[in-house]
């Protein structure tokens, strides 16, 4: 396998269904363009032709554009041969015996062969209009390593990207319409750039080419450009302007998707535990949150005052129980129902219970919430455990399931599952440190029927805030995380939306609480927008390689 790949996102101008082929020129003419620097790899935008938006007000006929797609591949075959480079191209595809349309992507080899289709599985809004959805994600085997296909809203579902990276794909393309609305067209943006895809990249470790469009379709359908080359770390490698039609050039080292270790604590795919993600696959009718959304009432409190705390730990111990009762009772003044403390180090192994005994004391009697994790001893064991107490009583815990590299050696794998846990704040989920950068763990939790994630962790590198986001909008529910500042920690504690905004933030590097009130019921309200449902549009029936074992070796 080599060990570079020079890649070109065509940033292609959105043009109106009727100026088909005059759109069919330029992505033509920009093929060309782009072979003068000899990339061995182009990526072109979803549907590029002959256009997005092909409403039947528009499209009388689909037998009328059908003749000139095929046309169109044809051309971009011969020039795939020509140019001796693969073509990644977004169009609308015909199946003419069952007479229906599919948003697809081709990918067309350098001997001018269509080596794989990859169908839309997560239909956006008016897509379902016209479009059926695709229900396989292939990977197909090249001189440059195993490659993957998605489009657009299909990077909003944790499950797809995950699907083509468990078959072994390291380069994953994205032919991408990127919507969005703004005052300036110099300053358009879309979630997905901004923390989606980095976390999708992230997760996986692989990298993924995002080819987008700019201008706008009939009139409502604005597009972001900003094409970009997004890294295994998650950060963007290279990205283009939201206004301009432009050629993207780039060239990736094939090798760091090798390594799928993220900060030498975890390894994102051979640490998975798919024996706790059973819900992923499970018929959506028969999951907590199913009959959750169909309720009509809402938790016996859903404004919750939520407060994250980020504290640095003390080595005395009565010091640092001082400062756990300092910040209790201040938040308990300030009116808070929900207090998140972060994660913490193998401190105070003996004392647990006098820490969940004082916390005991001080909420008892009040409406209060406390999530505290601590290094918790069972037998000879000790797991790194997150109680919740709620007005002096245990409500429940969690005990960590997803060990970083240098916990191995201290603490046990939790054993009590992935419990969601019923509370007058609505349900409620924890998982801990990396444990976020998992996306099967929010999802479990979300199917579970959590209404707000409660995520304590001590990340020195700011991974919590695309990740926190990301969990967010992807799931719809709201996560809380505290983030520590003990050590090398951090701190920019975050509470974020369904929607992934970011409700409230904590300074850096400082001891800090932060709050923000939550209304819970945003968390039963899983459309996105019309149509197009983060919950009721999985197909979990397509997800089956999320529960299978699979070892990657560490480089």
């Amino acid at each position: 396998m080599v060990n570079k790949l020079k890649i070109a996102c065509l940033q292609v101008s959105a043009r109106e269904y009727s100026d088909r082929f005059e759109n069919r020129e330029n992505i033509l003419k920009m093929i060309d363009k782009a072979a003068d620097s000899h990339p061995q790899l182009m990526v072109l935008p979803e549907c590029v032709y002959p256009a997005y938006y092909i409403s039947p007000l528009i499209v009388k006929n689909s037998l009328e554009f059908q003749k000139s797609t095929l046309v169109l591949i044809t051309e971009v075959k011969q020039r795939a041969k020509l140019y001796k480079c693969y073509i990644a191209l977004g169009i609308v595809e015909t199946d003419p015996i069952e007479n229906i349309l599919y948003n697809s992507a081709l990918l067309i080899n350098p001997e001018g062969q269509e080596i794989s289709c990859f169908r839309k599985s997560f239909l956006w809004h008016f897509d379902s209009h016209w479009f059926c959805a695709g229900e396989e994600y292939p990977v197909i085997e090249t001189e440059f390593g195993k490659i993957g296909m998605f489009i657009c809203s299909d990077g909003r579902l944790p499950e797809i990207v995950r699907c083509l990276s468990l078959q072994g794909a390291d380069i994953l393309l994205d032919l991408t319409n990127w919507v969005t609305s703004g005052f300036e067209k110099e300053n358009l943006t879309n979630p997905q750039v901004e923390y989606m895809i980095p976390t999708r990249a992230l997760e996986n470790r692989v990298w993924i080419i995002a080819a987008n469009k700019v201008g706008m379709e009939a009139k409502s359908i604005l597009y972001c450009g900003k094409s970009a080359v997004f890294a295994p770390d998650g950060q963007i490698a290279k990205i283009a302007s939201s206004c301009q039609e432009e050629i993207l050039f780039y060239e990736i080292s094939l090798e760091e998707a090798i390594n799928k270790s993220i900060d030498n604590q975890i390894n994102i795919i051979s640490d998975r535990r798919p024996e706790l993600y059973s819900e992923l696959v499970q018929p959506t009718d028969t999951l907590p949150i199913y009959s959750i959304m169909k309720k009509k009432t809402g938790p016996k409190n859903p404004n919750p005052f939520t407060a994250v705390v980020q504290i640095e730990f003390e080595d005395n111990f009565k010091k640092y129980l001082q400062k756990i009762e300092l910040f209790i009772n201040n938040l308990l003044e300030q009116e808070a129902d929900i207090i998140i403390f972060p994660e913490c180090d193998f401190i105070f192994p003996e004392n647990g219970e006098e820490i969940i005994h004082k916390i005991k004391q001080i909420t008892k009697g009040r409406k209060a919430l406390c999530a505290i994790t601590l290094v918790e001893k069972a037998d000879e064991s000790y797991y790194k455990t997150t109680f919740l107490i709620e007005s002096g009583k245990l409500r429940g815990k969690y005990r960590k399931t997803h060990i970083e590299r240098e916990e191995k050696s201290l603490f046990s794998p939790g054993d009590l599952g992935l419990p969601v846990f019923k509370t007058s704040y609505g349900y409620v989920g924890v998982m801990i440190g990396y444990e976020g950068i998992f996306p099967e763990i929010a999802r479990t939790l979300t199917l579970k029927g959590s209404d707000i994630i409660i995520w304590p962790s001590k990340f020195c590198n700011d991974r919590q805030i695309i990740i926190c986001r990301s969990r967010g909008a992807e799931n719809k529910i709201f996560v809380a995380c505290s983030n520590s500042i003990s050590h090398q920690s951090n701190g920019h504690s975050l509470i974020t939306s369904p929607s992934g905004q970011i409700l409230t933030s904590c300074l850096g590097k400082t001891e800090q609480t932060s709050l923000s009130s939550l209304n819970l019921l945003l968390s039963r309200n899983k459309n996105i927008v019309p149509h197009t449902n983060t919950i009721l549009n999985r197909k979990p029936d397509t997800y089956k390689i999320l529960l299978n074992n699979i070892h990657i070796e560490e480089k």
